[in-house]
């Protein structure tokens, strides 16, 4: 089933002053989004079990054990400023590793290109649904990168509003942008200034939620978002970021999908929980293709599966629209295209790292 026809609403761009003391960060940011506290709440009890919640409790009483001193420090600061509880962010915080859990597969169609679910004989409900997400990393004919992102996560509508775009500053200047939910200390998407861009794509499905939790409680792990983050935070340069990225023990495996400032710099990063299992770099890429990257949900040098085929149509509308074509909107008609654009997509957003000023999430409301 293709998406209709639809506009797209434009993320809110907030700002972030990293000379704040972490605390306060967030708190005028919070304030602003706190009518949204209720439909957090809601999809917390529609989606998360109830036996989950004594096993987050350790984590909400104690947050600087389990997250990174600025991260703890702002969830404290946000969580009275939204009107949530503490253990309410950390839920939030922690979402991407625990989001199959109440997924059922009833919730759309499974026709064509990335269902629910995939067929399976011994299928289990909510456990085998597919993370979905598409990332382009692509060189115009000048020898400009662009990076083109889709995020297909199935939020109920109510929520996506949460999605800001955020600048954060450092002695009066904006380091970098990135895109994430208030509350959330991690980064979905970003693009350093003059330096590199990046997008999160699920591996592995995220992976299985105990085993998450007990790599976030046992081994003191980041999340890849929060990796992300401080990888922004820390690295000007594409070559320091790929090093980054490429190391530091993670909750779960993730794809970190790249763009640098140069010509060819692009990469993918496929990240086990404890080091790059493989980074493929544009100037690997060979034949006709030769100009962008395509990432969906699977490892690049695996067949991909029938049931979610979304690698071969990008391929092939990328070719289809050539690399002298390359741009935002040239980029930006192929992330609209089935099945890129799909049933499950929240958020697109085309951005480079050589004009980050042009940055800017669409959020698409329900079909």
């Amino acid at each position: 089933m293709k998406r209709a026809s639809m506009e797209p609403i434009l993320a809110k761009r907030v700002q972030v002053n990293l000379d704040l003391p972490p605390k306060e960060r967030w708190v005028a940011i919070g304030k602003e989004f706190k009518d949204k506290a209720p439909a957090v709440i809601a999809y917390f009890e529609q989606y998360i079990p109830k036996w989950l919640l004594p096993i987050l409790e350790p984590i909400a009483g104690d947050l600087a054990s389990y997250f990174p001193a600025d991260f703890a420090a702002e969830m404290e600061g946000v969580a009275p400023a939204m009107g949530l509880k503490v253990g309410d962010v950390v839920v939030m915080n922690l979402i991407y590793q625990i989001e199959h859990i109440g997924i059922t597969c009833n919730a759309s169609n499974n026709t064509g290109p990335v269902p629910n679910c995939p067929p399976s004989k011994n299928h289990t409900p909510g456990l085998d649904a597919p993370g979905l997400c598409t990332s382009v990393m692509s060189m115009s004919g000048g020898g400009d990168m662009y990076h083109g992102r889709n995020l297909d996560w199935n939020i109920p509508a109510a929520l996506r509003p949460l999605m800001v775009d955020v600048d954060y500053t450092r002695n009066g200047s904006v380091l970098f942008t990135a895109s994430q939910p208030v509350g959330f200390s991690g980064i979905m998407h970003g693009v350093r200034h003059d330096g590199w861009s990046f997008s999160l794509n699920a591996r592995d499905k995220g992976g299985k939620v105990l085993v998450n939790l007990v790599q976030a409680l046992l081994r003191k792990s980041v999340t890849p978002t929060q990796h992300a983050r401080m990888a922004m935070e820390a690295q000007a340069t594409f070559d320091g970021a790929v090093t980054a990225l490429s190391s530091g023990s993670l909750i779960n495996a993730a794809y970190f999908n790249m763009a640098g400032s140069k010509a060819g710099q692009a990469a993918v990063i496929s990240r086990g929980r404890d080091k790059a299992v493989d980074v493929w770099k544009l100037d690997q890429q060979h034949g006709d293709a030769g100009f962008f990257l395509a990432q969906t949900n699977y490892d690049h040098w695996e067949p991909v599966p029938s049931y979610d085929d979304r690698r071969t149509p990008a391929i092939a509308h990328m070719k289809a629209l050539g690399q002298p074509a390359v741009g935002f909107s040239g980029l930006l008609s192929v992330m609209k295209m089935w099945p890129t654009f799909n049933h499950h997509t929240d958020f697109t957003i085309v951005f480079s790292p050589t004009n980050a000023s042009s940055y800017q999430t669409l959020i698409w409301p329900n079909a």
